[in-house]
């Protein structure tokens, strides 16, 4: 992740989308994001780019009810009902953007407006990295990507996988990668305490 940032730092600025900075490390208020958090500090020399004020809003909790339902996960719905409310509000805290088209009861209008390439020039292009949880991201990409929030479950987050998501001034969004793991040796691969691609 960290040598991702800082490639894309040392763009020419007629190059592509030009240079992009880290604007800033949000994680959850868990231990295990904190201390991944605060290792990907480390990496960066600029020691300006510091670790945000935990956000409880980023906590691992089952987002969204699942389709197909899963029997086997016991207290599922208690735990969904008393978190979909708080992880979406993480989401539109971190990913929505307030559009303004002249019609004030077009919530969304940020996922619909003409694309204006003159507009997203104007831009200086910045990372956001999340350090939080499989659930939460998964339920991140699908609603960033205006995809069934229920279909979260059929995706797959390995730990210390990344997510790249690329939203657009103009308010389209894009998926660069997807719980990729291609900085990570085999024996590195993991996902809910199990080794390698066969679980």
């Amino acid at each position: 992740m960290v040598e991702i940032a800082k490639g894309s730092m040392n763009f020419r600025k007629d190059h592509f989308n030009g240079p992009c900075s880290v604007k800033a490390i949000h994680v959850s208020n868990m231990a295990r994001a904190k201390e991944t958090a605060s290792l990907i500090a480390e990496q960066f020399e600029n020691k300006n780019i510091k670790v945000q004020q935990p956000d409880p809003l980023l906590n691992e909790a089952l987002p969204a009810p699942m389709v197909p339902i899963r029997p086997d996960i016991f207290g599922a719905t208690e735990e969904i009902d008393e978190n979909r409310e708080r992880i979406e509000e993480a989401f539109q805290k971190y990913f929505y953007r307030d559009y303004d088209d002249g019609n004030s009861n077009n919530r969304f209008a940020a996922w619909f407006p003409w694309w204006n390439k003159e507009e997203e020039k104007k831009e200086n292009d910045e990372f956001e990295i999340l350090v939080c949880h499989g659930n939460v991201i998964r339920y991140f990409f699908c609603r960033a990507l205006q995809l069934p929030p229920e279909a979260w479950l059929r995706l797959c987050t390995f730990n210390c996988s990344i997510t790249y998501l690329v939203i657009r001034p103009n308010g389209m969004v894009s998926a660069r990668m997807m719980g990729d793991i291609g900085h990570l040796d085999y024996e590195e691969s993991t996902f809910s305490g199990k080794h390698g691609f066969k679980w």
